[in-house]
């Protein structure tokens, strides 16, 4: 069974594996994309904003996600960032899961997870050059709604969907509630 649950500082080391592994797999077939791979000074900040994701199967790290309500300023307009909205980064799945739909099925979750949290949209910023990316995005229902190429950044094809409901996507990925009490408990 699946779960997905907020990330910890215990689970660093999962999630770098994920995201490294990916950026493995992407140089290696000539996509510059995560090219620099990640560090755990970039990431461990995510995790305790809790704002990163990590998907379990049978007990093993198979996927995660970041989602937060900060979207960055020289990509979204000010009108952009003034609605609710959440902002997908880091998506990644372990490349044995590739092909499986789980990476569908992980943003299908966080368009349900901004509708639970009350966000009218959901949004992403894909790599510029990633157009198989880009067709998956759109493939999933997600419009392009420009491209930004700013020197200092690679990506920049912005992408929004609608947060809407989707109790399906929430059953087929459910939340682990007992760690996120847990979780919230430790924060206070």
């Amino acid at each position: 069974m699946r779960t997905i649950d907020l990330a910890t500082a215990d689970d660093l080391a999962e999630v770098l594996a994920l995201l490294n592994g990916v950026a493995e797999w992407l140089t290696s077939r000539g996509i510059n994309q995560w090219a620099s791979g990640f560090a755990a000074e970039r990431v461990a900040p995510i995790i305790e904003r809790g704002e990163m994701y990590l998907v379990h199967q049978d007990g093993s790290a198979i996927a995660t996600v970041t989602v937060s309500t900060d979207g960055p300023a020289d990509f979204w307009t000010p009108e952009e960032l003034a609605e609710p909205a959440r902002y997908v980064a880091k998506l990644a799945t372990a490349r044995e899961h590739a092909g499986q739909g789980l990476g569908e099925l992980l943003l299908r979750w966080t368009i349900d997870l901004a509708a639970r949290q009350g966000a009218r949209w959901i949004r992403l910023d894909a790599w510029r050059t990633n157009y198989r990316l880009h067709d998956f995005y759109r493939g999933a229902g997600w419009s392009h709604l420009r491209t930004v190429e700013l020197e200092n950044r690679w990506s920049g094809a912005l992408f929004q969907h609608p947060a809407v409901f989707d109790p399906q996507a929430r059953s087929a990925l459910p939340e682990v509630p007992h760690a996120r009490q847990d979780r919230a408990c430790h924060r206070n």
